[in-house]
């Protein structure tokens, strides 16, 4: 079981418990490093130890980074760097997913591929949530909203050039927004900080929703600025943003691939309307796209 501790991944272990044996049943937790969100370890851990299936945890950090430093790639990631990982460390077994309808996997792949299944593909995520509920699985989330967690490694809109730059700017701000939110007692839908800007400086997009009263972020400002080295610039996205976005000549030239990280990528996360620049980058080591610009409207 590729277990993130996550609410789709505690559902098929959860299920998985119910009919494989012990002995045959195994959840592995990849480690981003850094990138993983505070507390999820620790959360897989009590979970698996709560259904006596045995938890391993393999290193993936090094793995995430060399895909990313070609730009933001969380499918790619998933293919090569998760279950790229488990296969090679387990060829003969057959690996559990909590893919479903409410990622790209489910929405465009298949339920059982090269020796991969998500038992909850067809399902949505009120389904999967009832589900929990049915179980008495109760899964605090960790990550940037109340639907999916991840790694911080995706809210970085750049090629990851300069872990020790990049990297460690997207952590910083990320654990830093989650730990104020905690701190204020704020129930929020969505919070992240999104790291754009050329690759020579990171441009910090704060997005809360409901959005933080003016004296609170004043606050957090101060926080985010104990790192000024590493971000020239900070942005709360409350008004409309525009955004420039260099692309892969491949991902330029396909409207439908352009639509689907508007739509399914880059609105979703950003608590503002946006609206897109697009520009061919002339780097042929983006492999995907890079914002390297952000202005309010």
């Amino acid at each position: 079981m590729a277990f993130s501790g996550g609410l789709d991944s505690s559902v098929v272990l959860w299920l998985a418990r119910q009919v494989v044996d012990l002995p045959r049943l195994r959840a592995v937790h990849i480690c981003w490093g850094p990138y993983t969100y505070p507390g999820q370890k620790e959360k897989a851990f009590a979970f698996a130890q709560c259904l006596g299936v045995e938890l391993e945890i393999l290193a993936g950090q090094d793995r995430l980074e060399k895909i990313l430093r070609h730009g933001p790639a969380c499918n790619r990631c998933t293919r090569q760097a998760k279950l790229g990982l488990l296969r090679s460390q387990n060829p003969d077994a057959l690996i559990l997913t909590g893919a479903n309808q409410a990622d790209s996997w489910g929405q465009r792949g298949q339920p059982l591929v090269a020796g991969v299944f998500a038992p909850l593909f067809h399902l949505e995520k009120n389904e999967i949530r009832a589900l929990a509920n049915a179980a008495g699985i109760c899964v605090q989330p960790i990550g940037e909203n109340n639907r999916r967690e991840g790694c911080q490694a995706k809210h970085l809109l750049k090629p990851l050039a300069a872990p020790f730059f990049h990297g460690r700017a997207v952590c910083f701000a990320n654990e830093t927004l989650l730990a104020f939110l905690r701190q204020k007692e704020k129930n929020t839908e969505l919070a992240n900080v999104k790291i754009v800007g050329p690759l020579r400086e990171n441009i910090a997009v704060v997005n809360v929703r409901p959005c933080l009263l003016q004296e609170e972020k004043n606050e957090l400002a101060l926080r985010l600025q104990d790192f000024s080295l590493a971000i020239k610039r900070l942005i709360f996205a409350a008004r409309p943003l525009r955004l420039t976005v260099l692309a892969n000549p491949s991902l330029m030239g396909d409207a439908h691939a352009r639509l689907a990280v508007e739509e399914g990528i880059l609105q979703p996360s950003f608590a503002a309307p946006l609206s897109i620049q697009w520009k061919t980058s002339a780097n042929d080591r983006l492999f995907t796209f890079h914002v390297v610009a952000v202005e309010e409207l």
